[in-house]
């Protein structure tokens, strides 16, 4: 159902409860036979209920055009909070892809580093061996040396 149609059927039903409410309360209050003559009295309480029922209705479209009115609000209020929402998220979306992109760009540094710093420790194990392998060799003459004089 549209909004159009909803707020026309809204004065409809009202009147209708009011003139079901007029109806009840002439059943209810007056119980003038079919056949009876309508007196003065008769008129003038039949106009004092349409204008109690005419009250009535206007007092009802009030507050249904207050209560529209909240609801527009209301849903302005809505709108902006999700829109305040979306811009958070947006917000830290952008803040969590930068921080992934760093932290990506940290971590390749990081290997780069442990790379060069395994290149160089082979380097200094690969000297250490010489250095190792030389005192041993030139060493190793003279110890051997002493030995074939005695």
């Amino acid at each position: 159902m549209s909004i159009v149609s909803q707020d026309l059927s809204k004065p409809a039903d009202s009147l209708t409860s009011i003139l079901r409410l007029v109806q009840t309360d002439a059943d209810a209050g007056m119980s003038i036979p079919a056949a009876a003559p309508s007196s003065s009295q008769d008129w003038a309480n039949l106009i004092d209920r349409v204008r109690a029922a005419a009250h009535r209705t206007r007092e009802v479209e009030a507050q249904a055009q207050e209560q529209e009115q909240r609801v527009h609000e209301l849903l302005e209020r809505v709108r902006e909070d999700i829109k305040l929402a979306s811009e958070r998220v947006r917000t830290a979306e952008t803040k969590a892809a930068t921080v992934q992109a760093q932290a990506e760009q940290r971590i390749r540094a990081a290997e780069e580093r442990a790379e060069a710093a395994e290149e160089r420790a082979r380097i200094a194990e690969d000297w250490l061996k010489q250095v190792h392998e030389a005192i041993v060799n030139e060493f190793s003459i003279l110890t051997e040396a002493p030995s074939k004089v005695a």
